[in-house]
């Protein structure tokens, strides 16, 4: 064998081998893909099947609920105790003329049956919520499937316009309530206390939908803008004012409630608190003989919104000796002639220097020598020397200086400074 033939038989017996890497090298792969989509599908199956598990644990726990919410599983029981109950709560409430009938019976597979019932009666708005409340608070499989009431054209009593509490309804109520196949044949009564699914009493409920206006928004309490302690001063008719306003504009009444001394009245024209704390300590003494200090009264603003909104706080009066009388003002000091007067030159004459001072404020020009004597507003003083740069002025026994367009008040500043 030539040299040629032996590589080009290494060669085609190296293509073989790795061709049989190749081919190993895609099995190994396509096992390990197998195996992971293998992983991936079980893990998946786990999952459904954990998920099957927890629906059907929630649906069994869902129906052990509803077995103990349910009415009997005997119709006739079901049926009988349903509606006694219902006549009781009509007849607890004071529905008038009411009625109270089964509507119907379906059967729904083999899992439960719904029984209809219709409630008829006058009422008034108050009862209607009521009578709903009871509904809703008892914790059963029922619900109101039908709500009609209209005002009852026999037995109105008519009231205040805001107020639809007292009217008559004609009310027509249809319930559905259910019986499950699983429950017992005699259960026990439901729980008294009302259902986990109510999340207000009944005052509160009664008071959002009997306490609101249809046509605007809830009415709201007045505001207090004033100071909640006060001072009245001894000897004096200290007159307190209440300073209130309402979201709404409505008027506000005012009234005080508490314990205060003999010499405190109340103004209910003026809705305002007269304070006269005596002088004389005596008689500013309480029943135990103590001075008094300070009292509290409770002060209440009601506004006439609907429904009408009040306001409480308290409010602590403090008791004190009057302020002395403020010192009597000394009156400011006139205008001064000498801040408005100006050195304007300074003319050589024959035998001497002369100053000339303008007085702007009475319009006229002082021709000063030296020797002169002047008094210009409030300074008052004499001319001792007079230069082409300078007049020399000696006021109060001090000597100043002053030079061409120079105020003659702002000597004496210059020197303060």
């Amino acid at each position: 064998m030539t040299q040629r033939e032996r590589i080009l038989s290494i060669a085609i017996g190296g293509l073989f081998v790795a061709l049989a890497f190749q081919w190993a090298f895609n099995q190994y792969r396509s096992a390990v893909r197998f195996r992971q989509n293998r992983l991936n599908s079980l893990a998946n199956e786990t999952e459904e099947l954990q998920a099957q598990w927890l629906a059907g644990a929630e649906a069994e726990r869902q129906l052990g609920e509803y077995k103990v919410r349910s009415l009997s599983s005997d119709s006739e029981v079901a049926k009988s105790a349903y509606q006694s109950w219902l006549l009781e709560t009509v007849g607890r409430i004071g529905v008038v003329d009411a009625v109270v009938d089964p509507v119907g019976e379906v059967p729904v597979g083999d899992l439960y049956t719904r029984f209809g019932f219709r409630v008829s009666g006058k009422t008034n708005l108050q009862g209607l919520v009521d009578l709903v409340y009871a509904i809703q608070a008892r914790d059963q499989l029922h619900r109101i499937r039908e709500l009609q009431f209209a005002p009852s054209r026999q037995g109105v009593r008519r009231t205040d316009a805001k107020s639809e509490n007292g009217e008559t309804l004609s009310v027509v109520l249809t319930l559905d309530a259910v019986s499950m196949a699983i429950a017992e044949a005699s259960p026990p009564p439901p729980s008294s206390d009302p259902s986990w699914r109510i999340t207000r009493t009944l005052a509160q409920t009664r008071d959002i939908i009997l306490n609101r206006n249809l046509f605007q928004p809830p009415n709201q309490p007045p505001l207090y803008r004033g100071d909640e302690q006060i001072v009245a001063y001894r000897g004096q008719k200290n007159p307190v004012d209440f300073s209130f306003t309402d979201p709404e504009n409505d008027s506000v009444s005012v009234r005080v409630e508490g314990y205060f001394p003999e010499w405190v009245e109340w103004d209910s024209e003026s809705e305002r608190l007269i304070v006269s704390p005596p002088v004389d300590g005596e008689s500013a003494k309480d029943e135990d003989g103590k001075l008094i200090e300070q009292f509290e009264v409770q002060v209440i603003a009601s506004d006439n919104g609907y429904p009408r909104r009040q306001t409480a706080f308290p409010l602590v009066v403090k008791m004190q000796s009057p302020p002395p009388p403020p010192a009597p003002e000394t009156p400011p000091p006139g205008f001064d002639d000498a801040t408005q007067t100006f050195l304007t030159a300074l003319v050589q004459g024959r035998d001497d220097w002369t100053a000339w001072m303008n007085v702007r404020t009475r319009g006229k020009t002082l021709k000063l020598k030296i020797g002169d004597e002047f008094e210009i507003g409030s300074i008052r003083g004499k001319v001792t020397g007079v230069s082409a740069r300078r007049v020399t002025l000696e006021i109060d026994g001090q000597t100043y200086e002053l030079r061409p367009a120079g105020k003659l008040s702002d000597v004496l500043v210059d020197d303060e400074s």
